[in-house]
């Protein structure tokens, strides 16, 4: 009789391991900030030195709980983008006769120079927490519109046709093929607006100087370059870890979608 043996795991070098590369590029990047901040002089860029001395100066004066406050003034209006956006998306990709009415609006949105309409923004809702909610609003609701409506039009017909000739109503229909089939256009909807969401809560504090974003320009004007970018890459990384986070919750809860993104720019 034969002896079948199980193969050993080949395990790769060292060199080929993911960690490994990510932790050299880092290294490599850090060493070149470092090099290059020094060339330069910390008044054009700061060295990875002064940058940590910057994050302690901003943690100390509490630049960090005005952050705070910028992403809560974001997730106001983020969150109303979400709950009017995904039903107008879903209801898009499902009626073609609310396409035909809403798509034309919601395409000119996506062309339109969000910033050219701050001014009336302000007319509007004035320079409080409202204005900051309704630009974050306006920079993220075409990607969490676009996306679920692109989403239900991915959806075989035949199987729709199927479910319905089975006597399912349309919103048994709907709950039970439509919407699990788009959720992963629907998260993917959410991490594009989200990074839109960002960027529109700092530049509207920028225009009215408040929160992060005064906190920001007023760090440039100064020169202060290393708690610059130091409150710069808080950040960032909160916004990556929250882009992280959606992207696990799409890997997590829709294993079986692949990149929906190329089918977001096919309908743009």
């Amino acid at each position: 009789m034969t002896n079948l043996g199980v193969a050993p795991v080949v395990r790769p070098p060292l060199y080929r391991r993911v960690w490994f590369q990510r932790t050299v590029t880092w290294g490599l990047l850090l060493v070149l900030w470092e090099w290059f901040g020094q060339q330069v002089g910390p008044f054009y860029f700061p060295t990875v030195g002064g940058t940590l001395d910057g994050l302690w100066s901003v943690t100390q004066d509490g630049s960090l709980l005005t952050v705070g406050r910028s992403f809560g003034h974001m997730f106001a209006g983020f969150g109303l983008a979400v709950v009017i956006g995904v039903p107008v998306g879903l209801l898009m990709g499902t009626s073609r006769i609310a396409e035909w009415m809403l798509s034309p609006y919601i395409k000119a949105l996506f062309v339109t120079s969000l910033a050219a309409l701050l001014p009336f923004v302000i007319l509007l809702f004035g320079t409080g927490f409202e204005f900051r909610a309704a630009v974050v609003f306006l920079f993220s609701i075409f990607y969490i519109v676009i996306t679920p409506a692109n989403g239900v039009r991915e959806i075989d017909r035949g199987l729709i046709e199927v479910t319905r000739s089975l006597s399912a109503s349309r919103v048994k229909t709907f709950f039970s093929l439509v919407l699990p089939g788009s959720l992963p256009f629907i998260i993917t909807g959410l991490r594009l607006g989200l990074g839109q969401a960002i960027q529109g809560v700092i530049i509207a504090e920028i225009w009215v100087t408040v929160g992060t974003g005064r906190k920001l320009v007023t760090l440039g004007l100064a020169r202060e370059l290393g708690e610059f970018f130091a409150l710069a890459a808080v950040v960032v990384l909160i916004g990556a870890a929250l882009t992280q986070l959606l992207i696990w919750a799409q890997r997590r809860f829709t294993p079986w979608a692949g990149d929906v993104e190329a089918s977001l720019k096919g309908g743009e």
